[in-house]
């Protein structure tokens, strides 16, 4: 029998001659690989830069425990340029564990160099020196604080990691936030893998070659006879291997700028996901070759489709406990069930860990557990209601379109309730509220895995954030401030405020006007939130005094138009933008002053009317003198989360104007 394999590439790149010769060898480090200068007039912004990063991925058969695994190595150098880059002298090495077992990081070495007059110092790192930290999802990380690092620093790093997971075959990160010199990634896949590969990047890879061979395989597989397990059998075969080499040098750093969701959705990388395996006298195995493939594959995980099975049981009592006729009052309860009982541990989780009962009777959970739960507690209630997977906003969003099991790392729950739009939930938050999802959740797209619902979810449906702010104000002769403050959020800006309530008092909601004015605040009330016609609210009073607010000079008094909303400064300073701007959520600001002036005072100066709009941007104030006061209202508005990286200059613009009709004053005379 012929194997054959097969990697779909998305994209299709003219392959350069680049040097095969490794950028630097590791272990050997000269006096002119310490000229810190030679970098910092190279790149002279910079806080550090990456010489050289290479990884090569094999293919092995491993007889103890009757698997195949990659090997993953990796080697990089790379040199402090500023104290600002101090901080890479932290490291980290991600690695996978689940109940079946846990990724091995071997061969571990790690040196800092420093030039000390005219001797090369070396300071060596051991492996006993990391430390193990949780990421969720079933990842982790050994990390390490590299002693002796210096402005300066040559810092190399070479580890293995030995995986059974072929489903996690590590993926490529060319680009970074610091420049790079080189970047290369070599993988030799045998053909009894087939994998989705897909890259992504704002650049063109210098290097996109392949080339195949025969590779001689002995693996031992069991053989099943009349039911009873034999020893197992050795085979020896030749299949086809290929071999690919990616390659990209001397690429500048992608800095994070103002309005960015994760930069590492835009840093140049190559991802991996496995569709299908296919042994000598099997069956092929289809994970991801349609979403059915992967729908099949995670309602028969055991984490997974097998937990929301037993949750079913489990909650069967809490179903018992809500004996409302209203289904939408039915939902509100069997979301506050699930939170009273089970409290989120900070875990962003795809899969379950433990049993449901094992959940409640603890009273904690990751994301999964919780929302499963949730999920199976909606239908016990006779409520349509389904798992949505989704990627966290830190995750990062999902690398394409085509069916995935690996890139999840969250979960909540849907509802769909007869005659209404289907409501998403999420009973991890402070104060979950049925139809919203906290900002972590919201990430472009998740995907409904069911039996017989297979589809994608819009995550950003229910995302407006309303804040209104009333001043009632008096200003005395002396330009002191002094009134009350009512906010009001409404929706999904009410949402919001709720999840903050619990870590801080009801001062943090004004840090940023107490900070911006100076202001003195007394008599703060915060009104419970107010679920009245599906309109969420949370309304926030306080009364204040602000010192000497006003400039006097020669009998007059001048303060900003818009007061203390004024904003004056643009945050896109920037000539241009590679990505996108993603904002948190559509937005609508709006606020009203009633001024009060002393007495026998008059406006002597009074800004006009200002409009503009830009796309579904639009701002406009207005500026109106009434009997001894002044009414001063403005509205700012964006109906949009992203700007496109090519409509930036035009947005910026637009965001000057906006600066600009925020710069008028009033002035006063007495």
């Amino acid at each position: 029998m012929k194997f054959f394999f097969f990697i779909i590439l998305l994209f299709f790149l003219q392959s350069n001659l680049i040097s095969n010769s490794p950028p630097f060898e590791f272990g050997k480090v000269s006096q002119e690989d310490l000229e810190v200068e030679y970098f910092r007039n190279k790149y002279p912004d910079e806080p550090a830069v990456i010489i050289g990063d290479i990884a090569d991925c094999r293919f092995t058969f491993n007889n103890n425990s009757g698997r195949f695994q990659f090997v993953f190595v990796r080697k990089i150098r790379f040199m402090v340029l500023k104290e600002e880059g101090l901080g890479y002298g932290d490291f980290s090495i991600p690695f996978y564990e689940s109940a079946n077992g846990r990724e091995e990081i071997l061969r571990f070495r790690a040196h800092v160099y420093n030039l000390d007059g005219n001797r090369v110092n070396r300071t060596r790192i051991r492996p006993r020196q990391g430390f193990e930290n949780d990421l969720g999802n079933n990842w982790k990380e050994l990390v390490f604080a590299f002693p002796d690092v210096r402005v300066g620093s040559l810092i190399e790093v070479r580890y293995e990691i030995v995986s059974d997971y072929l489903f996690n075959m590590r993926s490529w990160r060319f680009q970074h936030e610091i420049p790079i010199m080189h970047s290369e990634y070599n993988v030799n896949l045998p053909s009894f893998f087939l994998y989705m590969a897909r890259f992504k990047g704002l650049f063109e890879l210098d290097v996109n070659e392949q080339t195949s061979s025969l590779q001689n395989f002995r693996y031992t597989r069991q053989i099943t006879q009349y039911g009873q397990q034999r020893e197992g059998q050795s085979f020896n075969i030749s299949a086809y291997s290929t071999h690919f080499r990616w390659a990209a040098k001397n690429l500048d750093g992608l800095k994070k700028q103002p309005y960015t969701d994760n930069i590492n959705n835009y840093l140049g990388r190559i991802f991996f996901e496995m569709t299908s395996e296919q042994f000598p006298d099997q069956k092929p195995i289809h994970y991801t070759t349609t979403w059915e493939d992967a729908a099949r594959y995670i309602l028969n995980h055991r984490s997974f489709g097998q937990y929301l099975l037993d949750a079913r049981a489990a909650t069967s009592s809490l179903a018992m406990e809500n004996d409302s006729d209203d289904k939408k009052k039915q939902v509100d309860r069997a979301l506050k069930a699930i939170h009273e009982r089970v409290s989120w541990n900070r875990d962003a989780s795809f899969l379950a860990d433990r049993s449901p009962e094992r959940v409640l009777s603890d009273g904690s959970g990751n994301s999964s557990e919780i929302n499963l739960l949730l999920v199976s507690l909606l239908r016990n209630l006779g409520l349509e209601s389904y798992p949505v997977a989704l990627s966290t906003v830190e995750n990062g969003e999902l690398f394409s379109d085509a069916p995935t099991i690996s890139q999840w790392n969250y979960v909540v729950a849907q509802v769909r309730l007869p005659g209404e739009e289907p409501m998403l939930l999420d009973a991890t938050t402070a104060f979950p509220h049925a139809g919203y999802l906290p900002q972590r959740a919201i990430n472009g797209r998740g995907r409904i895995f069911d039996s017989q619902v297979n589809e994608w979810v819009n995550l950003e449906n229910n995302i407006s954030f309303n804040l209104h702010k009333a001043y009632e104000i008096e200003l005395d002769p002396n330009g002191n401030l002094e009134g009350t403050l009512v906010y009001t959020w409404k929706d999904f800006g009410a949402y919001s405020i709720l999840q903050e309530l619990p870590t801080a008092d009801n001062h943090r909601l004004l840090d940023e006007f107490i900070d911006e004015t100076g202001a003195r605040i007394n008599d703060i009330l915060l009104e419970p939130a107010i679920a009245d016609s599906d309109t969420l609210t949370v309304t926030l009073k306080a009364n204040f005094r602000i010192p000497a607010y006003a400039q006097v000079l020669d009998g007059e008094m001048i303060i900003p138009g818009l007061l203390f909303e004024s904003r004056r400064v643009n945050p896109f300073t920037s000539e241009e933008r590679l990505y996108p701007l993603v904002f948190p959520y559509n937005a609508s600001y709006s606020y009203s002053f009633s001024l009060k002036l002393p007495d026998n005072a008059t406006v002597d100066y009074l800004p006009e009317q200002k409009s503009r709009r830009w796309g579904r941007f639009s701002h406009q104030f207005n500026f109106l003198e009434k009997e001894g006061a002044v009414s001063i209202t403005g509205v700012v508005e964006n109906h949009t989360r992203t700007v496109d990286a090519s409509l930036y200059v035009s947005f910026r613009n637009y965001m000057n104007r906006l600066s600009e009709d925020n710069s008028d004053h009033i002035i006063i005379k007495l």
